[in-house]
Parts: C-alpha cells; structure tokens; sequence
C-alpha cells in the first residue's frame, strides 16, 4: 500500500516519484508515505518494508538528494534492508527507514523536525524512528516532542544516546570474526586496517582496532574528521592518513578494509582494485548492485554482510524502547561475532557468497513469522 499523505499539508507525488515507488527492483514494501510540511520546508519519505517480526523501526535520514526520485529509491532501499538487518539481530521489529530531504546544514530547524515527528507519530507506532546520516541525538530529542515513537534520545530525554557507539562495537565483532574465517584467529594484532568514513561511527571503530594493535589507515572527506583522529592518537605511531578511498583500497599490505561511509563503496571499479583480502565496515548497502557479492567471492574476498555486522546500533534504539540498559545492550552486540560466524558457515555449506547466505538466514526468519 502506498500512501501519498501529509499530516500538516497533503503531499503530492510526481510521475517520476510514482514510478519509483510502483516500478522499484527492491519490491514488496508494505506503506511509503510521502510527507510535505510547507511552512517549514519539510519533504520526506517514509518507508516501511516489513511488520512481519514487529513494528518497522529504523532511522531517519538528512540528505540532499539531488531529485525526489532519487529519495524514495534510497528510502526503500534502506527500509528493505532493515528488514533484514533487524531479522539477523534477532529483534522483535520489521523494517523501515525515513529521509528528509534537502541539506542538514541549511534546511534543518526546529519547525521542521516537529513537523517530521507530526508524521510519524501519524503512523502510530507502525514505523519508529531514530538517527541516521545527517540526524543526531538532539535532533530525535525534538522529534520525540511530538511522538512516542522517536528513539535514539538523550539520557536527560529517557533515551539512550548516542547509538555509533555499539555500531562500532558491532562491527569490531564482525571484524574479529572475519580474522577468525579467513585466517584461523579473531586477533587484530597486527592487522593492517583501512577505514574510510571516520566520522560518527568510524572514529570508535579506530579505537577499538588500535587498543587491540592493529595499523590503522584512515580517510575521509572532511579534512577535520581525519585531523581529530590523528590528534587524539597522536604518538601511537600506529595510525596515518591517505589522500583519498581510491588510494585506500590499492594500498599494498592492506588486510581489512572497512567502508563507514555512504553505500556503493563496493563496485564495479572498486572490487578489482581492492589489495585486502577482507571487507568488513560499518556503511548501509555496500554492495552498489547484485552481483558486486560474487565478483568478491570470485576473487577470493570475504565479505562480511553490512548489515549484519553494523547492527549494533538499531540494537541500543530497539532496547531504549523497553528501558536502556547499556550492558544488555553490548552483551546482545557482541553476538554479532557469532551471528557472523554463522553466516561464513551457511555460506560454504550452501556455496554460495556470505551476502546470499545472510538473507537466505533472513527470509528464512521473516517466513517463519509470517506462518506464526
């Protein structure tokens, strides 16, 4: 079903939107609801994949997307793969997600994010929200003023904060379990690691990778995300910056490569450039189209699915709606080792690459939900 809705002004969907929308290779989405809010400038898209394990939960993007058409595509992209992301974390939710468009920096005001919240709370509980690019705990603060169903809240707000920091938790246990695949040990001691994208989630994923001895190469394309990264491990001689991704990935000796960035990291100029051997990071839909998944495969690189190993964080915003409690929260994250174990396992038994293998382990779970 998709609604075209608005719950301060009635939205209107272009041709281009609508064909989008009916016309999408990702499919089977139960509700996309397209939201305007004039007075503050508000245009966002409300994607919700899946209710099978529970209600959709996941969050809400800030990005200025160049046509309208191109927003609902990574809306429904994203929400689909909540669906999945959800389902290997073993949480009692579906999928969904939400982008606002236009730019954070500009666009972004008070007005507009209760405007926002009026939408979702018009849901009524069958989508819940949190933060995402370009949205961030103060923002879910606002939001939450004019719906139950925001999560990613500050402490001083019932919530539980800052949620990268058991995504990075996350997919430090799906690195370790990637070293313990392919080479026999989950130790990262000694590992070369590159991490494109250091920013909310990127910048801890580093320390975890430096308190266990790994080298750590780092970039980013803000100049100031790189700079508090080397000043703050300063001194370890364990940590450098390179010029760009493309630099990154071709870098000789490089054993993992962890793309915290924005998805599509993993194409067809990417996956024959690549030097390492491992790619294991924490960005939402990595892999730019099918087949990206056995041309890895092919080349002997094992790929430990997205969002299985950064699913940290919708576990700490799925906890805050029942009470947060921050080492429940981790002990349920640190699983994501297994889970990533279980995946490399299916994988071989079923021969085919570690993404199919996860949705395959998936769907499976969303079936089984749907027959009761």
């Amino acid at each position: 079903m998709t609604d075209v809705t608005g719950a301060a002004t009635p939205g209107s969907a272009s041709p281009d939107v609508l064909h989008t929308l009916f016309q999408s290779e990702q499919g089977g989405h139960e509700q996309v609801v397209l939201c305007q809010d004039r007075a503050s400038g508000l245009k966002a898209v409300i994607a919700i994949h899946s209710t099978a394990l529970g209600p959709a939960l996941g969050g809400t993007r800030f990005y200025p997307y160049a046509t309208e058409r191109e927003a609902v595509a990574d809306a429904l992209n994203l929400a689909r793969g909540m669906s999945y992301k959800n389902a290997l974390a073993g949480l009692e939710h579906g999928g969904g997600k939400a982008v606002i468009i236009g730019d954070p920096e500009t666009l972004k005001s008070e007005e507009l994010l209760l405007a926002y919240g009026r939408f979702v709370d018009s849901l009524g509980g069958r989508y819940v929200t949190a933060c995402d690019v370009g949205t961030y705990v103060a923002d879910m603060d606002v939001v939450a003023r004019r719906t139950r169903w925001a999560t990613g809240r500050s402490p001083e707000n019932g919530g539980a904060g800052d949620s990268s920091v058991l995504t990075a938790y996350g997919v430090y246990q799906g690195m370790r379990a990637s070293a313990a695949h392919r080479w026999g040990t989950p130790s990262l001691a000694g590992r070369t690691v590159g991490v494109a994208g250091v920013g909310k989630v990127g910048h801890h994923l580093v320390g975890h990778l430096l308190a266990e001895g790994a080298q750590v190469l780092i970039t980013d394309v803000r100049e100031d995300a790189v700079r508090r990264i080397l000043e703050r491990h300063a001194g370890t001689g364990k940590v450098r910056a390179v010029a760009d991704t493309d630099t990154l990935i071709r870098t000789e000796g490089l054993d993992i490569y962890a793309p915290c960035a924005l998805g599509g990291a993993l194409n067809d100029a990417s996956v024959p450039a690549l030097t390492a051997t491992v790619v294991c990071g924490a960005a939402n839909n990595q892999l730019a189209h099918p087949g990206v998944e056995k041309d890895l495969d092919d080349r002997g690189i094992l790929y430990a699915p997205d969002y299985v190993v950064n699913a940290g964080g919708v576990i700490q915003v799925a906890d805050e709606l029942h009470g947060f409690d921050f080492d429940r929260c981790k002990a349920k994250a640190a699983r994501i080792y297994d889970t990533t174990l279980q995946i490399f396992a299916r994988a071989k038994s079923d021969g085919v690459p570690p993404a199919v293998a996860a949705d395959r382990i998936a769907e499976q779970r969303m079936v089984e939900a749907r027959l009761g």
